[in-house]
């Protein structure tokens, strides 16, 4: 599915109307500079006879493409009825507009939650039922967000975090205080997932100059720079140390790798260059313990496919 510039400009003004009804309104972000007006600003252009091409909008397309997801996905559970648990979260965007797919604000406790937000919605679109975390009472008893599902036993937890440094041992640290976070909760199962998108900035996913002939190799690399960091962690380690991490815990050895990347690949639809989101979610096993359930491993296969399918 293609969406226009219009459509999609016509879907954020819909989604900001949403937050206006719960007295949320988005500044442009006083460190970054981002807005919710980037389809605006790109429209703009068009009409003023902009002949370039998608490189030299990079910027514009980057944060048009976050903004537009968000919306999307959140339009399309807001008459749910769990959607007002995600209102705390989206409040957090009153501070200043954030995109994903871009580098974190320095104070980055927003664009953390932002991933939250985002994940909850996919898995009430699922149909399931969610428990959130709150963004800033947490009493640190439970991970970010929990899910149920009518006639299973099974809670299955959430622990998010985001990674921005360079260095292994800084992915160790993240993957033990999530797991720390599954074994203090309600959750019977649970999984570490890491938001790798600050990582994820590279030629080898927006080519410069230039565009993919399909949009699946820039997927594919990003899979593989996200089993690439994970696989570096591990070597940097004994196997001890990371089996360790697991033995005796519910959390499971997978680790669930996010990155949210825009690229530019030739549409099927068009033939020609067009920019489109990359939405990674993949499996990394980086221990045999607590395998996943085939229960859990077929809950992340459908918000996997909510994740791509929700367009507006």
């Amino acid at each position: 599915m293609q969406v226009s510039v219009g459509a999609a400009s016509d879907l954020v003004d819909r989604f900001e109307e949403l937050l206006a009804t719960h007295s949320i309104s988005v500044p442009r972000h006083t460190e970054t500079g981002a807005d919710m007006l980037p389809f605006r600003s790109i429209l703009e252009m068009v009409r003023q006879g902009f002949a370039g091409n998608p490189d030299d909008l990079r910027k514009e397309y980057t944060a048009a493409l976050a903004v537009h997801d968000l919306a999307a996905k959140l339009l399309q559970v807001r008459h749910l009825p769990g959607f007002d648990a995600l209102i705390p979260h989206l409040r957090i965007l009153a501070e200043g507009a954030i995109h994903l797919t871009e580098p974190p604000p320095s104070n980055s406790d927003g664009y953390n939650k932002l991933i939250e937000v985002y994940w909850a919605s996919l898995c009430l679109a699922a149909g399931l039922s969610v428990e959130l975390d709150h963004p800033t009472a947490s009493d640190g008893r439970n991970p970010d967000i929990i899910t149920s599902a009518t006639g299973r036993v099974d809670r299955h937890g959430y622990a998010f975090k985001t990674i921005r440094s360079q260095y292994p041992q800084s992915i160790l640290d993240h993957l033990r205080k999530g797991v720390d976070q599954i074994e203090r909760s309600s959750s019977t199962a649970g999984i570490v997932a890491l938001h790798l998108t600050p990582r994820l900035q590279s030629a080898a996913i927006w080519p410069e100059g230039g565009c993919f002939l399909h949009w699946g190799r820039p997927a594919i690399a990003v899979s593989e720079a996200c089993h690439a960091m994970l696989t570096q962690m591990v070597s940097e380690n004994e196997r001890g140390t990371i089996d360790g991490i697991f033995r005796g815990k519910k959390t499971s050895g997978d680790v669930l790798c996010l990155g949210i990347c825009p690229t530019v690949a030739i549409s099927p639809m068009t033939g020609r260059p067009t920019m489109m989101p990359l939405k990674v979610a993949t499996l990394v096993k980086i221990s045999d313990l607590n395998p996943l359930s085939d229960a859990f491993f077929g809950e992340l296969a459908g918000l996997n496919h909510q994740m791509q399918t929700v367009l507006g």
